[in-house]
């Protein structure tokens, strides 16, 4: 009984409609979900009916999901918005259901596991971000075995890749200078190496941060790295092979 079809039409204008009433960071956690319906044999209908969505996220994702009623309630009212009368008539009683999206097994997964639980504690990528999501209950988002503090973060990630480009996502940086750990310690967003050129690509969440990110900048210039772009989180998520080609273009100009 599960329409394929209509799966991928509910979550397209699922995702839609909490971009268009402003839901940005809502919408990036239902783009990655996989939706299946849940079915349940009655009698007296004399076979199977929909009785439920399923929802699958990724386990870093679902961890946030099934901890925060805020967000369940908003996703909830946003999908009834969309449904309404497309799978029941009467979606107020309609049920989702959050689930962990299992991971696929490649070979030797088990070797590869080990491998990065040995060498887990070396790692310092993501280290403030992570710091900071834990003094407010959250946790980073995992993509490819990296953290992110987003799924704009994400977007951009995804489109460096596809470039074959350098690069280091939230890379901690230090200079030595006060002797004060976050006066010493930056991290960015992504620092990328092209043909040896370094420069720095920022994600901007939050405005009126003029003065905060032009210190953070000048830190970097100190140093040398010269090309230092930011870019809202918004365009990021909705138009991230834009960012990452205009910033390619503008660290070409700084080569040496």
């Amino acid at each position: 009984m599960s329409d394929p079809e209509l799966l991928e039409k509910l979550h397209r204008t699922w995702v839609q409609a909490l971009i268009n009433y402003g839901w940005n960071d809502y919408a990036a956690i239902i783009v990655d979900a996989e939706l299946c319906f849940d079915e349940s044999y009655s009698e007296y209908e004399g076979g199977f009916y929909i009785s439920g969505l399923a929802v699958y996220l990724p386990l870093s994702t679902y961890s946030i999901v099934r901890k925060n009623d805020e967000i369940q309630q908003i996703l909830r009212d946003y999908f009834v918005l969309i449904a309404q009368g497309h799978v029941w008539e009467n979606m107020e009683q309609f049920p989702l259901n959050y689930r962990v999206k299992l991971l696929s097994v490649e070979e030797n997964w088990q070797k590869t596991i080990k491998f990065l639980i040995l060498n887990s504690k070396d790692l310092n990528q993501g280290l403030v971000t992570e710091k900071v999501f834990a003094r407010n209950g959250k946790e980073p988002i995992i993509y490819n075995e990296m953290k992110f503090a987003s799924k704009s973060e994400i977007r951009i990630a995804q489109e460096l890749e596809a470039s074959g480009v350098l690069f280091f996502p939230l890379p901690l940086a230090v200079r030595h200078e006060t002797g004060k750990i976050y006066e010493d310690h930056r991290e960015v967003d992504f620092l990328v190496c092209l043909d040896g050129t370094f420069g720095i690509l920022e994600i901007s969440f939050h405005q009126n941060r003029y003065e905060k990110d032009k210190e953070k900048d000048a830190w970097f210039k100190k140093s040398g790295i010269l090309c230092i772009e930011q870019y809202p989180a918004e365009k990021c998520y909705n138009q991230p092979k834009a960012v990452v080609n205009e910033f390619l273009i503008i660290l070409s100009k700084h080569k040496r």
